[in-house]
């Protein structure tokens, strides 16, 4: 899956990227496209194939899936908190938590419904191609990735790691205004981008260390983060034994320090793997905890 930047232009980051998938009981594994006033939009947005509208779980199925590793009150108190927050007064009183203790900012958003877009009629994110829908795909085997420079963000899309990648979508960095990454996701992994006009997408990036990343690009850090001597070679060696082609992403923990974190990611026949991180110091040495 090759694609190649423009004379000039520096590539910053690169994963696997998706329309996020609810959490939530109720929500759990579906995902909505709405306009800014909460209607759905799936059926309208131009050349996407048509699916039926996921439908949110009862109240009693919602209950019952807390037991798939959602933590927290009964369903009637989740709906009243969020009829609170959403009232005057605001407020409110949910408390879901996920296996890994991350509650969500906006039950709204993410307890009671779930949009992946909010795109009033025109906006940028109704541009947004429809591959990044798992369940509109041409096949299972179709990987869509969030490619960053310092002048685009794009959406490349490919049948498989041995085809060509196809330019998806693509947009000037100065149409987002920013990014978010959510805490009560998979992994850590969802990030929320926000373009000029207001509408905004919701993606699954995989994993914690490549949202930060992202986010940190959309919000206007594009110097690409740069390995020394000592931490290049460092990597060479650790990652010596993986799998190959692997990328890296790397991120800044300490700047003023000169500590960094590299996460390697795999290819491995049609998929993009996980294969471990690492965190050196400035000497090249590997920093514990």
């Amino acid at each position: 899956m090759d694609w190649y930047p423009e004379s000039g232009e520096t590539p910053l980051f690169r994963d696997v990227a998706t329309f996020a998938e609810g959490r939530a009981p109720k929500v759990r594994d579906k995902r909505w496209f709405r306009d800014d006033q909460g209607r759905d939009i799936a059926a309208e947005l131009p050349g996407w194939p048509q699916l039926p509208t996921p439908k949110k779980k009862g109240d009693k199925a919602a209950k019952a899936g807390r037991t798939l590793g959602i933590l927290g009150k009964a369903t009637a108190v989740v709906v009243a908190g969020t009829v609170e927050l959403l009232s005057p007064s605001g407020g409110s009183n949910i408390n879901f938590k996920g296996p890994d203790g991350a509650e969500p900012v906006d039950p709204a958003l993410e307890v009671e419904d779930f949009p992946v877009m909010c795109a009033a009629a025109g906006s940028t994110a109704r541009s947004a191609p429809y591959q990044l829908d798992p369940d509109r795909r041409p096949n299972r085997s179709y990987r869509t990735d969030l490619q960053l420079t310092d002048r685009r963000l794009l959406v490349l899309g490919s049948a498989s790691v041995q085809q060509p990648a196809e330019v998806l979508w693509e947009l000037p960095l100065e149409q987002v205004a920013g990014a978010r990454q959510h805490a009560f996701s998979t992994f850590g992994a969802d990030v929320s981008v926000t373009f000029a006009d207001g509408s905004w997408i919701r993606l699954d990036l995989r994993s914690r260390g490549s949202a930060a990343k992202a986010v940190a690009i959309l919000n206007g850090q594009t110097e690409p983060v740069v390995l020394n001597a000592a931490q290049q070679a460092a990597v060479d060696s650790w990652s010596s034994a993986l799998p190959k082609p692997v990328d890296f992403v790397v991120n800044s923990v300490d700047a003023a320090a000169g500590i960094v974190s590299v996460e390697a990611k795999a290819h491995v026949g049609k998929k993009v793997v996980d294969a471990g991180s690492i965190t050196l110091d400035a000497e090249g040495k590997p920093v514990r905890g």
